[in-house]
């Protein structure tokens, strides 16, 4: 059964995890503009599925999310359902009231985390993506993580610098493993940062 987005219903944050509707977590300057990382609320949907459409118009992560309502609606709920139970931490990086980007942390065993961030064009090179990085490490931390693996394709040089510059490390490479939409492919880069 779905999940409804943030009931208004208090008993259902009652032995829940600290999740609070569109909790700000940060907020700072990024070449001027205020920028905040924000934990989600029910009026992000429709923000959600556009910032989804837009990062894969923009080939910003390997699988392509082609959210309609129904199916943006059911990642939305998922996530939602995650982060209330603390199975995974999930931050939106919002500039000018317009969401444009994401970041996520969950559990891959016993204190080992995976995480991921994806920022929309615009905003990339302002150093968001490593406050991202930082930002998620202490929610990792939070939720018990002592490890993080990500994984990137190679032909992101860029994600891979800001991964680098966070303390993260190539732990294996799996060549030709993703196929461009050109057709050509690139290598898939896993990277850790043990004892965070």
């Amino acid at each position: 059964m779905p999940v409804e987005p943030f009931s208004d219903d208090e008993d259902d944050y009652k032995g829940a995890s600290s999740m609070q509707e569109g909790r700000i977590i940060k907020t700072f300057q990024a070449n001027g503009v205020d920028t905040t990382f924000r934990w989600p609320c029910a009026a992000d949907l429709d923000a959600f599925i556009e910032m989804h459409r837009t990062l894969t118009r923009e080939e910003v992560m390997c699988r392509r999310l082609d959210l309609d309502r129904d199916s943006g609606r059911m990642m939305f709920e998922d996530i939602v359902h995650d982060l209330r139970q603390d199975k995974l931490g999930y931050i939106l990086v919002e500039q000018d009231g317009r969401l444009v980007g994401e970041g996520f942390t969950n559990s891959s065993g016993y204190q080992y985390f995976t995480v991921g961030l994806a920022l929309i064009d615009r905003v990339r090179g302002m150093g968001i993506g490593t406050a991202l990085m930082w930002t998620l490490e202490e929610e990792s931390r939070r939720l018990g993580a002592r490890r993080l693996f990500l994984s990137v394709w190679s032909a992101n040089p860029s994600a891979v610098h800001v991964y680098e510059k966070v303390g993260y490390n190539e732990c294996g490479r799996r060549s030709r493993w993703v196929q461009m939409d050109d057709g050509s492919e690139c290598d898939m880069i896993d990277m850790v940062k043990l004892d965070i």
